[in-house]
């Protein structure tokens, strides 16, 4: 057979006679000459079927890296789209305490005076804000799913064989959302920028709040201490057997206090805040108490039968002083009350009734 096949001398004669025409075309080819004309054939089929499995196998590889790239996006959408919930959360969060901060104070500016821009706002310049879904997160545009895909180096549909086009058009049957990686974060950072804002807002509201707090807090402070320095409250409990002023009896001539009669060992109080600056013996006084209440003011509580305070003592409005007792020079269980403005006596009935308004005022 292989005889047959590669022997020089058999030939094979084709001829070929056209119509209408005398003139005969042959052909001679020899058994050697067809069978390497069909070796080379089969060669040929080989090769182009070889190329074509390796033009599948790479038409799957890239699919393959197309959709780690799909995948690698879908999780790093997913990342941002979380943070972005974050961010919103933080900045409704802090929006809420500046409008309660405003609502409290009502002094720092109106509200919705700052308001952050949106994400989309910041990307594109815009002050009109934009529609969000009840995820908050926005419908983006079918026409950047390509964007990612070029970006990671990936051919476009133009260029992808039949398994890429075939599995482009499943995944868009599916509803694949291939955002553009470069937009969503240029949109997490305008919002990141919106809290970080928002926070220098707050921040300087509670400045502005604290400080005005400490000073309200100062002033009142203050008020009490003026006012707990104001010697408005009866020194003891009884009726007053003599007033300030002139008299007659037991001594005559000038009366520089109030004579409150109690009973023997009733507390005796101081009726302002201050400092005990005298606390013994003296003279027809007996035992006596003076108290410097600042501001030239100064109040004294003489004949007591027993002192419970000592020079240099720091006092309370109402904090018991002594008791009431008829040292020095008395006709019975009293106390003297006398206010002194600059080493002056004057009259303690004003500010014991509340008459004094313009002082306790202040």
């Amino acid at each position: 057979m292989w005889s047959w096949l590669f022997c020089p001398y058999r030939r094979v004669l084709v001829k070929i006679v056209p119509h209408r025409s005398p003139s005969v075309y042959k052909l001679e080819l020899s058994h050697r000459h067809l069978t390497l004309a069909a070796i080379s054939a089969l060669v040929l089929v080989v090769v182009l079927l070889v190329a074509h499995v390796a033009d599948v196998h790479a038409a799957e590889a890239r699919m393959r890296a197309l959709q780690a790239v799909e995948a690698r996006q879908r999780q790093e959408l997913s990342s941002f789209s979380k943070q972005t919930r974050i961010l919103w959360q933080r900045v409704s969060k802090l929006q809420k305490d500046n409008d309660e901060i405003h609502r409290l104070t009502r002094v720092i500016e109106p509200k919705g005076k700052f308001r952050p821009a949106s994400r989309d706002n910041a990307a594109a310049g815009s002050s009109r804000p934009r529609q969000y879904g009840a995820n908050r997160r926005p419908v983006h545009d079918a026409g950047r799913a390509a964007q990612p895909l070029a970006a990671a180096g990936v051919a476009g549909p133009a260029a992808l064989g039949v398994w890429q086009r075939v599995s482009l058009w499943l995944h868009s049957l599916a509803g694949v959302d291939s955002v553009g990686f470069a937009a969503e974060a240029a949109q997490l950072t305008s919002l990141a920028s919106a809290v970080d804002e928002t926070g220098r807002q707050t921040n300087a509201l509670e400045s502005r709040i604290r400080a005005a707090a400490e000073a309200k807090i100062a002033a009142r402070l203050a008020r009490e201490r003026y006012l707990a320095a104001i010697p408005s409250i009866w020194p003891t409990l009884g009726y007053v057997s003599s007033g300030f002023g002139y008299r007659s009896y037991p001594d005559t001539g000038f009366h520089s206090g109030l004579d409150i009669v109690n009973d023997y060992g009733a507390p005796i109080v101081a009726t302002a805040a201050g400092v005990v600056i005298e606390a013994g013996w003296y003279y027809g006084y007996g035992y006596r108490v003076i108290i410097d209440h600042g501001n030239g003011l100064q109040s004294m509580y003489a004949h007591a039968s027993r002192l419970l305070v000592e020079t240099g003592q720091v006092v309370k409005k109402g904090q018991q002083i002594a008791e009431v007792g008829e040292s020095g020079f008395a006709t019975g269980p009293h106390v003297h009350y006398q206010l002194m403005l600059w080493g002056k006596p004057i009259d303690p009935t004003p500010y014991l009734s509340g008459s004094v308004k313009t002082v306790a005022q202040l």
